[in-house]
């Protein structure tokens, strides 16, 4: 990984296109119509809960920061949410009618995007502050063939959020291996509080156990070549991934109706004290800090058996801003989006993309965010979700693999097999 880090950095040192800076770094506005106003259509989700962070920052940036920093651009804003926004997006991406400025998630959602040369190189238009700030081991989902095509704002790590108050009342401790947490499930259970938080209906969280098993057992470089079709699903380690996972779907650890819940309403049980237990994001943070104060604690996914590889990480840098190819403000459009990018990493700087210049932090890292950074200190490689590393076609066929999974259509010693045949 080095080596191709210092490839990418070689590549973005011949871009040319200096900003001279104005009150906000790396920037200076530029009417590319002359000095009148000029219009731009930007596109964002704000995920299915307040629980994804970077969505409230946005919408404070936006407003208070944006007319400042931009008093000659017009944002036209358009919204939904996470799950609607992907198909809104490839629609809007196949009839040639993106807008200018839009978020997607990095790996092989967006290089679908970038094969079919709808996505603009931002390389010619980024300036020297944003290139020598930016943390490349986050943006590395975002690079093409060696050139750049979205700038990701926020890198996260996956976190076993658990509410300590629960789980003294069950007589259980945070869990650090995967025979820990299927005796505190048991111990909840027997308590009549639901363990483990989780929603099936729109799939990706139920994704997530299997990634981080995947990686623990086979490592961040495999799990990657897998995703991106280097190498076969049919593996070992995704096959006992899969049966680790039944295990615990057998045992009871997720809430019962988590069937019938989509991710944010899994993510509010645990807000509201409901469940003990949840894994996600670590953009989740800031969001379990202020529902549920000193009784949320964060750790690592508890380590499975036969893992060689738990100094690898599941997370990194997934979602991002990139521009249209077809825009008629290139220059103006790709200041914006790293402009966007670095003040999101200024408002959550537990989550920077960047290396942020001093007092350019606006809030302060969390206690639970610094423990994250601490917990993660050392680690060697990471990898995202797979339904955003694979190409769409892919991603659709592995999240509805793992609805089968947890609805126990399919089998766990039969998963990578039969997943392998049917993805390619």
């Amino acid at each position: 990984m080095a080596k191709r880090r210092r490839y990418i950095w070689g590549i973005w040192a011949l871009a040319a296109a200096l900003f001279v800076g104005s009150g906000f770094p790396g920037t200076e506005v530029r009417a590319e119509a002359g000095e009148e106003k000029i219009t731009l259509h930007m596109m964002y989700y704000w995920g299915d809960t307040d629980s994804d962070i970077s969505s409230k920052y946005l919408k404070e940036i936006l407003e208070k920061d944006f007319p400042e920093a931009f008093p000659n651009v017009e944002l036209v804003q358009e919204t939904c949410d996470n799950e609607t926004y992907k198909k809104k997006l490839k629609v809007l991406m196949a009839s040639d009618e993106a807008p200018d400025i839009m978020i997607s998630y990095g790996g092989g959602f967006s290089e679908n995007f970038v094969k079919a040369g709808k996505v603009l190189a931002l390389d010619d238009y980024l300036d020297d502050f944003y290139k020598e700030h930016m943390n490349m081991e986050y943006q590395e989902n975002f690079i093409f063939d060696g050139r750049c095509y979205g700038i990701c704002y926020a890198n996260w790590k996956g976190i076993l959020y658990c509410n300590t108050e629960l789980l003294e009342k069950a007589g259980a401790e945070i869990p650090e291996t995967y025979e820990e947490l299927l005796e505190v499930c048991r111990k909840l259970r027997a308590a009549d509080i639901e363990p483990i938080a989780l929603g099936i209906l729109n799939k990706w969280q139920g994704q997530q156990w299997l990634n981080n098993f995947t990686i623990q057992l086979g490592g961040a470089e495999l799990y990657k070549d897998m995703a991106g079709g280097g190498e076969s699903m049919d593996q070992e380690v995704l096959q006992k991934a899969a049966e680790l996972t039944e295990g615990l779907i057998d045992a009871d650890a997720f809430c019962t109706d988590m069937y019938q819940l989509v991710s944010g309403e899994a993510e509010e049980m645990f807000l509201n004290g409901k469940a003990a237990m949840i894994y996600i994001g670590s953009w989740f943070t800031q969001s379990a800090e202020e529902r549920l104060g000193d009784k949320v604690e964060a750790a690592k996914m508890p380590v499975v058996p036969g893992a060689e590889y738990s100094q690898d990480y599941h997370g990194g840098g997934s979602n991002g801003w990139i521009v249209s190819a077809d825009t008629e403000y290139p220059e103006t459009a790709a200041e914006i989006v790293a402009w966007l990018s670095y003040r999101l990493s200024c408002y959550q700087p537990e989550n920077a993309t960047f290396f942020l210049d001093e007092g350019d932090a606006v809030n302060e890292i969390s206690p639970t965010g610094r423990r994250i950074k601490e917990m993660y200190n050392g680690s060697r490689e990471g990898g995202i979700a797979w339904d955003s590393l694979m190409t769409s076609d892919r991603a659709d066929v592995w999240l509805n693999f793992c609805a089968g999974l947890f609805e126990k259509k399919i089998d766990g010693q039969d998963f990578a097999g039969e997943l392998a045949r049917c993805i390619g």
